[in-house]
Formats: structure tokens, sequence, C-alpha cells
């Protein structure tokens, strides 16, 4: 049953860790995946106190997503507007990626974000230069706060595959 239980919770949050790039909140789906896995093995590889310790770094882990692409986009004078557009633009453009598997995904995400944020931008009537500059800010920020989650998610993983040796 054990091996089981790590098979899923493997495959379940490898797909955790690869939708984060793309605005979907993967590191819950990891912790749904521990929880998973201790209901499977009566709580021997994730006691309860770990699956809450998961939770709050995940909700650590979006709401620092969210706060770096702030910071980033409004360091480059992008308005709350274009952080809405980065995140359409992420969505779409990691569904658009999807015929070249995993690194489609990943520069769909990150192209769409940026394209997302400079196509509202414009929209709102800045130039060009400040729509490119908010762009980039707000990609900065999505890069970073991806990274950040897929390290807490690969940290979660790596605590729960120590459990099960």
């Amino acid at each position: 049953m054990d091996i089981l239980a790590i098979v899923i919770f493997l495959l379940l949050s490898l797909t955790g860790l690869l939708v984060i790039p793309a605005g979907i909140p993967g590191t819950f789906i990891v912790v749904a995946a521990s929880g998973f896995t201790g209901l499977m093995t009566g709580w021997e590889l994730v006691r309860p106190s770990l699956l809450l310790i998961f939770l709050g770094l995940a909700i650590f882990g979006e709401v620092g997503d969210y706060l770096f692409s702030i910071a980033s986009g409004k360091k480059y004078g992008a308005s709350k507007y274009s952080l809405v557009g980065s995140f359409i633009g992420a969505v779409a453009g990691s569904i658009l990626g999807l015929p070249l598997p995993v690194i489609g995904n990943l520069l769909g995400a990150f192209l769409g974000a940026f394209v997302g944020a400079f196509i509202t931008e414009f929209i709102l009537g800045s130039d060009t230069l400040q729509a490119t500059r908010s762009g980039m800010g707000v990609l900065f920020g999505k890069i970073f706060g991806s990274i950040v989650k897929v390290a807490i998610g690969m940290g979660m993983i790596v605590k729960v595959m120590i459990n099960f040796l």
C-alpha cells in the first residue's frame, strides 16, 4: 500500500510543480497529494502535523508569489490591471504551449505573463516603452515567485520521500 501511495503522491506532486508557472497554485496540489498519502498509509508517511506545516508553506508561497509580482510590477510602473492581464496571459500561454511538453508550458506561461501585462498597459494608454517596462516587471516577479513556489513544493516532496525511506 505504501508503494502505491508514493506512486500516486509523486504523480500528483509532479503535476503540481508543472502547473506553478501557469499561475495555478500547484503547491496546494502537493499538499493534497500529501494528505491523500497520509490517508492511504494510516498517517504514517505524512502525519497531520506535517500536513498542516505543508499547508502553511503553500499559503506562504502563494502570498509571496502574489506580493513578488505586485512589488516587481509596481517597481516598473505596472498598473493593477496589468497584473490581471499577466495572469490571464500566463494561463493562456501555458495552454498554447501544451503541444511542446513541459518546456512549452513554461515558456508559454512566462511569455504570456509578459504579453498580458504589455497589452493591458498598452490598451490603458501607456506608450510602448512603459508597456514593455510593466511587462518586464511583472515577468520578473512571476519568475521569482514561481521559483520560490517550486522550491517549496520540491521541499515538501523530498520530506515525504525521506519519510518513505
